[in-house]
């Protein structure tokens, strides 16, 4: 977790986790015996980083002293772990639903989300469309360019955003195919996915 923090406010970061109430300059420096000034150098670091937020005065019988929180943006520095929970709901999905309605099921989902994003799409030409999925797949964290190299328009993904999951669940392809082809409002057939070890995951665009 020391991706732009150094291991000293990595561990003021570790201490305002177990403290959700916030703690104090003082209190900070007493828990990693530091001086106040040095805390306070940290500190700025880590709100300029949006990472902590000042909070409420506490009062302690003496002068208050102001307290300091974690910002969502601090809270997910944390290890998150939910590729487990997602194979688990996965599987039991599968499992009642049967294959073949999980795959629909998939694809109604990325259907829907496409209903979400549509108003940044409607009303553009093909070619705009297509700009604007890559520019949306790039903010989703497929890592995606348009690939011209092929007789019809490619979008071409490099990174699978649910790689280990879709291993397990290739239904999960269905997601994509549905998001992508109602954004462009065109057919697609995907040609190339990593789930099935290839480099990347290609769609062609057809003609309506």
């Amino acid at each position: 977790m020391t991706d732009g923090t150094s291991s000293r406010q990595d561990q003021i970061l570790k201490l305002l986790l177990d403290s959700r109430q916030g703690l104090s300059l003082d209190e900070i420096a007493a828990a990693l015996n530091i001086s106040r000034n040095a805390v306070k150098q940290h500190i700025v670091g880590l709100e300029n980083s949006d990472l902590i937020k000042k909070d409420a005065f506490k009062i302690t019988g003496g002068r208050p002293s102001r307290n300091y929180v974690l910002t969502e943006k601090g809270i997910n520095r944390f290890p998150k772990q939910y590729a487990w929970f997602c194979n688990l709901i996965l599987a039991e999905l599968k499992a009642e639903m049967g294959e073949e309605a999980f795959r629909r099921y998939m694809a109604r989902l990325g259907a829907k989300f496409a209903e979400t994003l549509m108003p940044q799409f409607n009303g553009r030409e093909p070619a705009e469309r297509i700009t604007a999925l890559i520019e949306t797949m790039q903010t989703l964290g497929y890592h995606a360019i348009e690939d011209q190299n092929n007789s019809l328009p490619t979008i071409q993904a490099f990174n699978c955003v649910y790689h280990d999951l879709a291993q397990q669940y290739p239904e999960l392809c269905e997601f994509d195919r549905a998001l992508i082809s109602a954004l462009l409002d065109r057919p697609i057939e995907q040609i190339r996915c990593m789930a099935c070890n290839d480099c990347s995951c290609q769609f062609l665009i057809k003609h309506k």
